[in-house]
Parts: C-alpha cells; structure tokens; sequence
C-alpha cells in the first residue's frame, strides 16, 4: 500500500474573498483566519471547488452523472465515480458500506495564505448600479462591503489519495477523473470562494508534483510513521499528470444523454480596455489616508500601485447594456404594454416588487408564481439576462475576472465645485477633490462555461458597444470619467468533441486547434487579418441565434411583467409603431 500525494503552489490572479459568514463593524464579511489569526483556505473550499470540476467532467468520461447535477435529488446513495472519489454525495446512517457509502479517498489539506510582499488585505466596496439613472442604486440591501486577500497571494495545496481495495483498474478511473480535473486548474480555469462571477477567486496553479512512498516494507513504513511530514521525503513522478491526462482523453463520450451542467465547452475572452481620459474607481479606505474625497482603488496603497477595474464593477456595465440592447428590440417588435409585458426579454435585478416595472425574475418567483425560495427553477421561469448573468435562483456562468493596469499609469489631482443654481456662482460647502488615474490601460479576461450561441450573440453586441466607446466605466461618468475602448481582442473556445463547437465544423481546419486539458481550442486574434474572416463568420452566426431566441422567446404567464418603464401612463403614444413611422419619411 503506497501513500500518495499531490503537492501544488496556487497563485491568486486576481483578489481573493474566502469568507466566514460573519461582519463586524469595519466590514460585511470578514476574510477567513485559523486559530493562530493567520488568514488561510480551508480544505473543504479547496476540496469542494475541485469536485466541482469533478462531477462536471466524470459524465465526459463515461462515468455516470452524480446526483449534485440532478434537478431531482432523491436523496439517495448515489454510488458515482465522483462519489467514489470525493465521498459519498449523500450519505446516510449504517454500519456498512452498502447503506452509508465511503468517505472521500481524497484528503485535502487547509492552506495558510501567503500574501505578496508589500501587499496587505483590503477592503472592497460594492453597490448595485440604478437601472433607470446608471448611478449607484439607493437602496441599502445593495451597498455593501468585503474583505479580499490581494492579488499574488498564495498557497501550497496538498491533496492525498487513499489506496483502494477494488483494483487497480477502479484506481485508474480515479486517477484519470482528478488528472483531468487539475489540469483545469493547471489551465487557469479556477476559481476558489466567494463572488468569483463578480472577478475575485481566479487561481493559477503554478506548480504540480505527484509524489509516493512505498510502505509495503516495514522501513518504508516506520519512517513513515515518524515524520509529520511524509510528503516530503516521497519520490516524485514527473510524468504522472501527462500520462493520466492522455489515458482520460481516450476516454471521452458524447453528451447525448448528459444534463446541462456537464462540461462541453468554454469561451474565455481577453482584450485590453484603455481609457481615453480620467478614471476613477473609489476605495474609500484610500481616500481616508490620502487626504482626498475620491482616490482610485489600487492593488497597494502605495504611488507603485496598480490601478484595477473591478470584475463587479465591469460586469455591472455589460448587464446593463445587455439589458438595454434586449429591451430595446422587444419594445421595437410590441405593439402595445400588454405584448411588451410578455416577451421583455430582461427584468431589473434590483427591483424587488412585484408591481413595479420591469420586476425581478426572484420576485416574480416568490410573489407571485409562489415558488419558495429553496425551490429549484428551470430556465424557461428565468428572463435571458438573468439566465446569462445569473439570479438568486440559479448562479452565472459567466465570470467576468478583475482588471489590473500598470503601475506606471499617471494620476491627476481634480477639483470640483457645485453650482448654486440661483446665484450661478460656487456653492458653499459643495466642494470637494479627487485623484484620477490617466489614461490607463486594463487588461481583462472574460470566462463563459458552457455557452449557448445565442449568449455568445448577445455578449458580442455588448461588447461591440464597448469597442465603440459607447460604455463609459468607474466613477463619475456623467463627469467625463472612463470613456473607454476596446483593443486588442482575443477568443480562445474550447470545446471536449467538435459536436459541442456552436459554428460551422470547415472553421476546425487541422492545425488550428491546440489542447488544454480534456479540451480542444480554437483561437481568434480579431487584430489579425487571417483569423478575422473566420471569427466574423461565427461571430455573425451567434448574433443571428440571439435574435431568434430573443425574438421567441415569451414569459410564463404567469409570471408576466405587472407594467413597464416604457410603456407606463401616457407613454404608448410615444413608442407604438404608427408614432414614429414619419420620422422614415423622405
């Protein structure tokens, strides 16, 4: 019987928020310590994000689906090759196997975080965003605030796997599933804690090392024994992830019978955005040392700092927009509030009542179709904004990940002054200042898990606004601030059978695809003349899906809208077809 272990170095890419639960006054959710008050990841966050993978690629190996991935639970022994690895899913009271299920062969260490020199955590402010004026939301349950670890934390992951007594072959199938797993990781594709849609929690895993001890003889064993630390004195096995990995991908299946949440594909997106004047991000605790009313969030607070963009802040803007565009096209296709009220396409997240316009999906659920909070609900009860970027009902697959730009970006001090509107001159006591970072450049990284085309669609008319300038970011953008474009724009879609591509199969020339872990990938440097016809090919493939999903798609009844914004009182006059048709008129 060897011991066997998995030692890895895991970076933050972006801030971390690994919480307990708990506020004090400083802060909502304080960040996670051990006993000793060190920050740390406890190994259930750790192991629990690892199965997470798990149970969405074991169906791609011709496991059977783990019951966590079933919309009908029956709370039974599930049996899985997930539960077999990580524990039994649902365990249950009994003195044997058969009526109890086994604990998780995997042993998954806590980790102590590592902060980066110069760097300490911080606290980061959040507020939802006004639908109607596009400034922060006045009502209290959306401002709030967090503790993160900084970017460059780090943390040795040590994971060990018990022996099993049903042969080596079982062993194998575990082996393949956790290779094919971390090298997820190994791919830049995790993320641990909490908010992750929202930018925090992207992880690289820097270094991987497979290692083992033979303790068949009784030297092996004793040594063993004596050392609070076997891992270290194990023989590594360089090759142990290739080799697992390269078995795994032999074993790959269709997704014929598979639910929606196993893996097929993911797009991640890079581009830069560079603003073309001031821009400001607030951090609250920055403009109380600084001496300033608003000083911009930085990864230090230090003049070497780097700026960020929020991965919250610029998902807020493309929801927003996504929302607008969406709407937009259901008012121009409704000849009046009652067909407007059945296929508005996106409902405001932040609106809580029920007969307020343009209601949430949430409180459509609750208050009126009568659907208790812990009910599971298709996507078909959900508007396609909250189905793309998430609900309180079912999470986003759609991450949009922190920004940073480089520290050597130039700030500016700005002052400003209210205008009293009787006198016409300065108005006294409404003074106030600000530092603006200058023309910075942010360099960010979006990532879609499986993605239908039609989001695909959707996200491109979004971001097609973004290129043009047309979605200013940050701080003070009725002021000028963050006016900001699109450069230098790179898709990488992967996918684990050419079936699960959403485009046209000729596009998979043979050299044009490279391998990241069970997947193949395709890229598209939008800069480069020989890749952009083909990604305008697909990329116009996935705008006309967006349309016809868009166009069919139609409310429960329901769960219809009570009334709308747009249509409101008078305002029918103003939007049916027939009022705006002379302005078509030569």
């Amino acid at each position: 019987m060897p011991y066997r272990a998995i030692l890895g170095t895991c970076i933050a890419r972006t801030a971390m928020h690994v919480g307990t639960g708990e506020g004090r006054d400083v802060t909502d959710d304080l960040c996670r310590r051990d006993a000793e008050g060190n920050y740390m990841f406890p190994g259930t966050a750790i192991g629990g994000a690892l199965r997470t993978i798990a149970t969405r690629l074991a169906p791609r190996l011709g496991a059977a689906v783990c019951k966590a991935l079933q919309s009908k639970n029956d709370g039974q022994r599930c049996g899985c090759m997930v539960c077999h690895l990580f524990g039994e899913i649902n365990p249950s009271e009994g003195d044997t196997e058969e009526a109890g299920g086994r604990a998780s062969r995997l042993v998954v260490a806590h980790a102590r975080a590592c902060l980066p020199q110069g760097k300490t955590p911080r606290i980061r402010d959040g507020v939802g965003i006004d639908r109607a004026s596009r400034t922060a939301a006045r009502a209290g349950s959306v401002k709030f605030d967090l503790g993160v670890l900084p970017r460059g934390t780090g943390f040795e992951r040590r994971v060990e796997l018990e022996d099993t007594d049903e042969g080596d072959d079982r062993s194998l199938e575990d082996e393949r599933l956790l290779a094919a797993a971390l090298a997820e990781w190994q791919a830049g594709r995790a993320w641990l804690g909490g908010r992750v849609a929202r930018g925090l929690g992207a992880l690289d895993l820097a270094e991987l090392t497979w290692v083992e001890r033979d303790l068949s003889n009784i030297d092996g064993l004793m040594s063993y024994l004596a050392s609070d630390t076997p891992w270290e004195g194990a023989t590594p096995n360089v090759n142990w992830l290739a080799s697992r990995l390269s078995e795994a991908r032999t074993q790959v299946r269709d997704d014929a019978h598979c639910p929606d949440g196993v893996s097929r594909s993911f797009v991640t997106i890079r581009f830069d955005v560079t603003i073309e004047g001031p821009f400001l991000t607030n951090d609250t605790m920055a403009a109380v040392q600084s001496g300033f009313d608003h000083a911009p969030l930085l990864d230090i607070p230090s003049t070497n700092g780097k700026p960020i963009l929020t991965g919250a802040s610029l998902r807020g803007v493309l929801r927003s927009q996504a929302e607008r565009i969406a709407r937009t096209l259901a008012t121009l296709d409704a000849p009046d509030q009652h067909a407007f009220l059945a296929i508005c396409p996106a409902c405001n997240p932040l609106e809580i009542r029920a007969s307020a316009p343009l209601a949430n999906c949430d409180t459509l659920l609750r208050n009126v179709g009568r659907i208790p909070d812990d009910e599971e609900v298709g996507e078909d009860q959900l508007c396609l904004a909250c189905r793309l970027f998430g609900s309180t009902r079912r999470g986003s697959h759609l991450i949009v990940e922190d920004a940073e730009a480089d520290a050597s970006t130039p700030r500016k001090v700005l002052d400003f002054l209210a205008i009293d509107r009787f006198t016409g001159g300065g108005k006294e006591g409404a003074k106030f200042d600000a530092i603006a970072v200058w023309q910075p450049r942010f360099h960010v990284r979006i990532h879609v898990e499986n993605p239908a085309a039609w989001e695909l669609g959707w996200l491109m008319l979004v971001l097609r606004d973004l290129a043009d300038g047309m979605l200013p970011v940050g701080f003070g953008v009725a002021k000028g601030f963050g006016q900001g474009k699109i450069v230098s724009c790179t898709w990488d879609y992967g996918f684990i059978q050419a079936g699960n591509f959403a485009g046209p199969s000729e596009l998979l020339r043979p050299g044009m695809l490279s391998s990241s872990g069970l997947h193949q990938v395709i890229s598209w440097d939008t800069s480069q003349d020989a890749r952009r016809a083909d990604f305008h090919t697909v990329a116009q493939l996935w705008v006309d899906e967006f349309h016809r999903v868009r166009t069919e798609f139609r409310r429960p009844g329901s769960l219809r809208l009570a009334c709308d914004t747009y249509f409101d009182g008078d305002m029918p006059s103003l939007y049916k077809k027939e009022a705006y048709q002379w302005l078509r008129e030569p």
